[in-house]
């Protein structure tokens, strides 16, 4: 399937036991349709699949309610674990995503209950390489293996992060890993 309205006629068909979507699937703008879903089919459990995390994949997951997620280069050992987990009724989730989604319902709370990418308006959603920079870090990357994982410079990192801190009105790392 290659969108949300064909998930949402697929499931409408028989509501499935446990979804594993695609994050890269569903456009920023329609994150909104994952908290219709998730009405429609309160007994479905969500496994998120991605190529890393991101603050749109937290987005989702929130909406969503899932219940774990996988990067698309995990071991099939890795996979396996998150799928078993979200069977048995657990959660499924990395250290470093729980923690971002904590951060993220953290954030949510303080802008009102909205989730932080329909929160701010287009001119303070961070940028594809600051989700990218942010992402990194969120898995206790230093500064200098975002860069070299990236191919950019650390300095390059420090504007990156110092963009995304004054989009979000914060100063610091601190308090994204806090």
């Amino acid at each position: 399937m290659n969108s949300i309205s064909e998930l949402e006629a697929r499931c409408m068909q028989q509501a499935p036991r446990l979804l594993l979507v695609d994050i890269a699937l569903i456009a920023p703008e329609r994150v909104n349709k994952l908290d219709d879903l998730r009405r429609r089919f309160p007994a479905t459990d969500w496994l998120l699949g991605w190529e890393e995390p991101s603050m749109l994949g937290l987005d989702a997951a929130i909406r969503s309610q899932a219940r774990g997620c996988v990067e698309w280069a995990a071991s099939a050992e890795q996979f396996a674990q998150s799928l078993d987990a979200v069977l048995a009724g657990t959660l499924g989730f990395p250290g470093p995503v729980l923690q971002a989604l904590y951060l993220s319902v953290l954030r949510l709370k303080a802008a009102g209950g909205r989730p932080a990418s329909c929160a701010i308006s287009p001119a303070m959603r961070l940028t594809a390489r600051e989700n990218e920079v942010l992402s990194l870090m969120y898995r206790d990357m230093t500064n200098k293996q975002i860069a070299e994982r990236l191919g950019i410079s650390v300095n390059t990192v420090k504007k990156h992060l110092a963009h995304v801190f004054a989009k979000q009105g914060q100063h610091s790392r601190r308090w994204h890993l806090a």
